[in-house]
């Protein structure tokens, strides 16, 4: 069993606050992953600890008992300036530090032995002497006779006795072996849901027989029956083990099985996961889903009450109003309304942070359906625009930022561009429901355009909807 090496970092797209943006996703796959696999060691990372709420059992355990750790300063993250910490007090060695080499490190930090990076036009620049020269520095601090002190503590307080966590050495096997297990059943889900993907496809051949798409029905149900299955196996300790539940949330979201999201979260969150805001929003998101849009709505009230505005929380209470505007789509004042509120709940997301483009877009859509020449709808656009073209730079494998590229190019009636980003998007392996949503908004823009101007004159458009149906 391969000695654990855990990574402390930031998570998908991220900016200093001013032009510098970072895709660490795409650092840790190209540059961190690799290099602590050259060395002999296995990477943890938290990838699904993407909500706020609190430092849980898990993230502790994976401080303490992973036998190294590497921590990326870049951007001065608050959440990695903990855990470093943690790390710091109780281990002397086995910590090594890099950042992106145009971060201003923090005083406190600054004299840390650190190894700098470029990250330029999309990717680490000279990557692969970089990943020789972080496995070098990890391979020689597990060298017990050659490592070099690494937390402060050790060198500003020699008489400082770290804690012996060799006498945890039962519990940190036992976590390892919990680690190896989680990350097996983690695979054994993504094969479960690109074979559900590849059945679903093959649902959708125009040439395909009744009973043809009758026995792919019946494979897609019995892989959601494995996915369940596994759920029910991991039992009580499903709650405290926080990475099969986001791999389980994420896996039913895919395979369009929001009434299983919303099953499996709203235990968790009345209990265990109180302040754990991600997955409430995801219970929100599912709720939606499944038209349970009075509770849905009811928690991301709550959210926003308490903490204020954001994209994620408002971009979602917009999609209740809006699915709220589509239920009462035959009372023209109770759709009105409701559309206006969702108007309302997306701008006020975006305005809370314009580099969100999320629901800049929704608004903008909602905007154009009522009257194109609202104010509002000229001001926002190119805010909106201006924001998914910085994201076109650095993350265009992302569906989201491809697929309201083509909302935008759908709203200008741009046929060309829209089926350029149509294509882009399509490429990223989209789930069901992804795209559905797209089409959705896609078809609100076809209703009002189709009162201005001839149907003849949209096929292009109509094309656009059925690739995305």
């Amino acid at each position: 069993m391969a000695s654990l090496c855990f990574v402390l970092m930031p998570f998908g797209v991220k900016t200093d606050g001013n032009k510098k943006e970072i895709d660490f996703n795409k650092v840790y796959d190209s540059f961190i992953k690799k290099a602590i696999e050259l060395a002999g060691l296995a990477p943890v990372r938290a990838d699904e600890e993407k909500g706020g709420g609190f430092i849980h059992k898990p993230m502790f355990e994976r401080l303490l008992y992973c036998e190294f750790a590497v921590a990326d300063l870049s951007f001065a993250n608050a959440n990695v300036f903990y855990e470093l910490g943690i790390r710091h007090a109780a281990k002397p060695f086995t910590t090594v530090s890099i950042f992106e080499a145009n971060t201003k490190l923090p005083f406190d930090v600054a004299p840390l032995r650190a190894l700098p990076y470029h990250f330029e036009a999309g990717e680490v620049l000279n990557c692969a002497q970089k990943i020789k020269d972080l496995s070098d520095i990890i391979r020689l601090n597990l060298d017990a006779q050659q490592a070099q002190a690494d937390s402060p503590i050790s060198e500003m307080i020699p008489a400082y006795i770290f804690p012996e966590l060799n006498t945890l050495q039962a519990k940190a096997d036992s976590f390892k072996e919990i680690i190896n297990e989680t990350n097996n059943t983690k695979e054994r889900i993504q094969t479960l849901v690109k074979q559900w993907k590849q059945w679903d496809k093959e649902s959708k051949k125009e040439d395909a027989s009744d009973e043809e798409r009758a026995s792919v029905e019946k494979e897609k149900l019995h892989l959601a029956e494995q996915l369940k299955s596994i759920e029910n196996a991991a039992g009580k300790g499903l709650k405290y083990n926080y990475d099969l539940v986001y791999a389980l949330m994420s896996a039913y979201k895919s395979t369009n099985a929001f009434n299983e999201v919303a099953r499996m979260i709203q235990p968790l969150v009345k209990s265990e996961r109180k302040g754990d805001i991600y997955l409430h929003q995801q219970l929100a998101l599912a709720l939606n889903k499944i038209k349970h849009r009075d509770e849905a709505e009811q928690i991301l009230t709550g959210i926003i009450d308490k903490y204020g505005a954001d994209p994620e929380t408002n971009g979602l209470l917009g999609a209740v109003y809006k699915g709220l505007m589509d239920d009462n789509a035959g009372d023209e004042l109770l759709a009105a309304a409701y559309r206006r509120k969702s108007i309302e709940a997306y701008l006020n997301g975006f305005d809370a942070d314009p580099r969100d483009f999320y629901p800049g877009v929704n608004a903008l859509t909602l905007l154009f359906f009522e009257n194109a020449e609202d104010p509002r709808f000229k001001r926002y656009f190119p805010l909106v625009t201006y924001s998914v073209e910085r994201q076109l730079q650095t993350n265009k494998n992302n569906y989201w930022v491809q697929a309201t590229a083509l909302e935008l190019a759908a709203l200008e009636l741009n046929e060309a561009k829209a089926k350029e980003f149509l294509a882009a998007a399509l490429t990223c392996n989209p789930a069901k429901w992804e795209k559905q949503t797209t089409a959705e908004n896609l078809k609100k823009i076809y209703a009002k355009v189709t009162l201005l101007q001839g149907k003849e004159t949209l096929a292009w458009l109509t094309t656009c909807i059925g690739k995305l149906s």
